[in-house]
């Protein structure tokens, strides 16, 4: 029988259509924004990228402050009959921007975390750490111990946290007949921290070991991504900026914020926020087991902004906006050094 007439015993409402599920995936949210820009940054010049080092949610959460203060601005800007004649498609394009180098930031975040495994025995490490910590501090307490006896390790990355599991588990071993019955840290909590820093120390290496050659294909392609919109955000919010100025002079920081402006207080922060953010590479070790990855995210470090080659803001003055927003506190100090100069002159 042919395929026509197997076709024409079938009613036609049920004869098999194609289905919505069937079709391609758009890209949606945060993707989205990268395939907008994706082009954008593939035509940046090498010459400009540098390795991208802050935490990409600072950057996004800080030009959609900016973004929405200047756009909320417009009914002011088209009122100026000598004002700038603002590109607010271009404005908001800087978040668009924003969201992409969350999504690409993310993307190379997750190709460079640690090793399969690594990551549990961090966790099993200073949980076994705070035992024997909180052991030695309460047999210093009851005078057993002296300050002098317990471990001082600085930092708090994995290798830190190895370490000192190694020097606490050596601490109560050796004074195992003199803390005995004294303590609740018993020795299987030595035995376990003493593993666990053994192996993180073989496990871990320290940020720059082997070498950028030694990272795959795909985790150099992804951190370059990063890089490369890391640079077309900075380019996009300067244009941002350089309106802000033009609108609040100088207090326009305190409206638009700078893309890394931060609180970087943490007296108030619990310890085991600043555990997590320590896992996400917030000291001076990648947790990589096999990355020599200088891009490793430092949530901290300021990164260099580059300068866009951006034209100015039409008709806006494009020297005091700029002086005025990258160098706010510079003007008091100029003012009265002209005014010196003006009086000299009389």
């Amino acid at each position: 029988m042919s395929n026509d007439a197997r076709k024409s015993w079938i009613p036609p409402g049920l004869v098999p259509t194609g289905t919505p599920s069937a079709a391609p995936m758009e890209p949606v949210g945060l993707e989205a924004s990268w395939e907008q820009c994706r082009e954008e940054a593939a035509r940046v010049d090498p010459r400009d990228v540098v390795s991208f080092k802050p935490n990409a949610s600072v950057v996004l959460h800080n030009v959609r402050t900016g973004v929405a203060a200047v756009l909320a601005e417009r009914a002011w800007f088209e009122a100026q009959p000598d004002g700038p004649r603002v590109d607010f498609a271009r404005v908001a394009g800087a978040e668009t921007a924003a969201e992409a180098l969350v999504f690409v930031a993310t993307r190379a975040g997750a190709i460079t975390r640690v090793a399969p495994g690594v990551r549990a025995k961090i966790v099993r490490a200073r949980t076994a750490l705070r035992v024997l910590r909180g052991g030695a501090e309460s047999l210093v307490a009851a005078g057993v111990l002296t300050a002098a006896e317990v471990p001082s390790i600085d930092g708090r990355g994995p290798l830190a946290t190895a370490r000192a599991c190694v020097a606490y588990a050596s601490l109560f071993r050796a004074k195992q007949a003199q803390t005995r019955h004294l303590t609740a840290v018993k020795p299987e909590h030595v035995r376990e921290a003493a593993a666990l820093g053994t192996e993180l120390l073989r496990d871990v290496k320290p940020r720059g070991v082997g070498g950028r050659a030694a990272r795959p294909e795909v985790e150099r392609a992804a951190a370059d991504d990063r890089d490369r919109m890391a640079v077309v955000v900075t380019r996009r919010y300067d244009y941002v900026e350089r309106v802000a100025a033009w609108r609040w002079g100088r207090d326009c920081e305190a409206i638009a914020p700078t893309m890394l402006a931060r609180d970087v207080s943490r007296a108030d922060a619990p310890e085991e926020e600043l555990d997590d953010e320590a896992l996400d590479a917030d000291d001076e070790e990648a947790l990589d087991e096999g990355s020599a990855d200088e891009d490793v995210a430092a949530d901290d470090e300021e990164s260099t902004d580059e300068d866009g080659e951006d034209e100015p803001v039409a008709q806006a003055p494009a020297t005091p906006p700029k002086a005025t927003a990258r160098k706010p506190a510079a003007a008091p100090k100029t003012a009265p050094k002209a005014d010196a100069r003006k009086t000299t002159k009389r």
